[in-house]
């Protein structure tokens, strides 16, 4: 638990938060009495269960079935809540696009993309060169450790028309959940919690606005994009 903490900090250069230390360490301890479960007794048909009786390789330890269940419970969690805060912060101040993908659903999984691209609440990945090439003049030799831009990549002018606009009638490729092989591999259920999220929302509140003394921020340095509050006016 000592080295979660340290991630934590070092991730965010801030002090980590004591409650969130709290539930951290309570779902370690849930995770930890459900593998030691497992491995009391194999053979079970359940995730847990396969993830301890592998024997490839000399299976998995303890340790890496537990930062594997971090992530399937913790991935996605601040970057779906990431991209409804920049979705609703947008909606709240242009009554156009808001009214246009109320009146017609059909258009949300368009907005989604778009949002996407324009805000992707994950700012960069690491990646490794795998053959020396050279990018806009700058050479890059094989092996080197570089940070892909996705906001970047996604509002090059020289592949999206208005980058800096939502459109609801193009539906272009972009970087907000990666590309290649290591491409998000969460990426169809957000887009399903997204569309169902704002979905249900505007069927029951399809009117408001941004608070008028609001001014959402998105906090920095920060592993996630977000916005730190989105205060609206119901109505």
């Amino acid at each position: 638990m000592e080295g979660f903490h340290s991630r934590i900090h070092r991730s965010g250069q801030r002090r980590a938060d004591p409650e969130v230390l709290d539930h951290a360490l309570q779902l370690y301890t849930y995770l930890s009495e459900h593998i030691a479960q497992r491995r009391a007794n194999s053979g079970g048909g359940d995730l847990l269960s396969q993830l301890v009786d592998l024997k490839e390789e000399g299976g998995m330890t303890d340790a890496e079935i537990l930062g594997l269940c971090f992530l399937f419970v913790l991935a996605g969690l601040d970057t779906v809540t990431a991209a409804l805060g920049f979705s609703f912060a947008r909606l709240a101040v242009d009554n156009e696009l808001r009214n246009k993908i109320t009146n017609d659903y059909s258009l949300i999984p368009y907005f989604i993309e778009e949002q996407l691209r324009v805000d992707p609440p994950v700012p960069f990945a690491p990646r490794v060169i795998t053959e020396d090439v050279e990018v806009a003049g700058c050479p890059l030799a094989k092996d080197t450790d570089v940070l892909v831009s996705y906001g970047c990549a996604n509002r090059d002018p020289q592949v999206y028309e208005e980058p800096e606009r939502v459109h609801l009638d193009k539906r272009p490729p972009h970087f907000a959940f990666g590309r290649g092989p290591h491409r998000c591999l969460g990426s169809h259920l957000a887009r399903l919690e997204l569309r169902l999220i704002l979905e249900e929302w505007h069927n029951r509140i399809p009117e408001y606005s941004l608070a008028p003394d609001a001014d959402p921020r998105v906090p920095w340095p920060n592993g996630t994009l977000g916005l730190d509050a989105v205060p609206l006016v119901i109505g």
